[in-house]
């Protein structure tokens, strides 16, 4: 008798503690063909990643009762077309950190996202930063996560949130060397969203990068219209730009929806170096999780600027300067 007493105790512990903590994993298989005419060749290629990054995850929280709870996330990317591991072969190199929930506002430490990267996929298209988005094709990739860092969320109030991150480049040679500083503040309230956002980057002894990030998207229901607006500026003003990404979703019924984008990147520190990119996507959502997707997109580069079209992952094929790629893709995202 007291064994079975001691056995169920035990399962109301289990019970318990089970209620009050969780681990899901979860992940993206998303695999697309990809043809690319350069205007001197024509590749064919199947990659990995058009619409999200193929990944898998997990994630947890521990309810610690009062309004605060422990959490964590692991996330790795993965080259679905070759099985390897995404990031530059990082084992979880999409994602990695933990942290505490309070009622004031989450904190976290680890390999991150800055904050700008939650304004880009916010505002615009669709979410995320992919095939289809002008944002992606000239956005610096080096910047969107940050390692070392550490990152303070709000809680939202009367519409508004605020993030703020700072990374440590820990370099013994200097103090401030690699350092990242970054901000943001947004706002949603019914079909309105709203924000800016900023980063300052430490690349070497005497230049700092800044990034400023300004977007927003409206739903009409019939229609959804975003614009997102960056600056990029160095202190020795050899690298600036902007960029402008004008955005349109139209629901087609419950089932599928065309997106339209326009981008218009700027160099202003290189003559002759700007782009423009307009492309056309379809989506048809097949289920919840499984979503069917084609477009087209097409680059106009001036004689110096080499932009070419990528996925979310997907790489863009190399080009030389003053090419203008033409890209047809076909693909298939499954979520878990």
């Amino acid at each position: 008798m007291k064994r079975y007493f001691a056995f169920a105790a035990a399962l109301t512990a289990c019970a318990a503690a089970s209620a009050q903590s969780s681990v899901t994993m979860y992940g993206v298989v998303d695999q697309y063909f990809d043809r690319t005419d350069t205007g001197a060749v024509t590749v064919n290629r199947l990659q990995s990643g058009g619409l999200a990054g193929s990944r898998l995850g997990f994630r947890g929280r521990e309810d610690l009762g009062g309004g605060y709870g422990a959490f964590f996330l692991l996330e790795m990317g993965i080259n679905a077309d070759d099985g390897s591991l995404g990031q530059g072969g990082l084992g979880f190199g999409r994602q990695s950190f933990v942290g505490l929930a309070t009622p004031y506002g989450d904190l976290s430490l680890g390999r991150q996202y800055v904050p700008h990267f939650y304004s880009l996929v916010t505002y615009a298209l669709n979410g995320g930063l992919a095939f289809g988005q002008s944002v992606n094709y000239y956005t610096d990739p080096s910047i969107l996560r940050v390692n070392n860092s550490v990152a303070y969320s709000t809680k939202t109030w009367n519409g508004f949130t605020g993030q703020f991150l700072y990374g440590l480049g820990e370099n013994a040679a200097s103090k401030s060397l690699g350092n990242v500083a970054a901000a943001s503040l947004a706002y949603a309230s019914g079909p309105l969203k709203a924000g800016v956002a900023f980063t300052q980057r430490k690349t070497t002894a005497t230049n700092s990068d800044r990034y400023l990030v300004v977007g927003g998207t409206y739903d009409f229901g019939a229609v959804k219209a975003g614009l997102v607006a960056t600056h990029r500026r160095d202190d020795s003003n050899s690298n600036e730009s902007t960029l402008y990404d004008l955005t349109v979703t139209i629901p087609v019924g419950s089932t599928s929806a065309v997106a339209l984008d326009l981008g218009r990147f700027q160099n202003k520190s290189v003559a002759n170096a700007d782009s423009t990119a307009f492309t056309v996507r379809y989506d048809y959502f097949l289920s919840k999780r499984t979503t069917l997707y084609t477009g087209f997109a097409k680059i106009k580069n001036d004689a110096g600027a080499a932009f070419g079209v990528n996925g979310a992952t997907g790489a863009a094929v190399g080009l030389t300067p003053g090419q203008d790629p033409r890209t047809f893709v076909a693909g298939i995202r499954h979520t878990f």
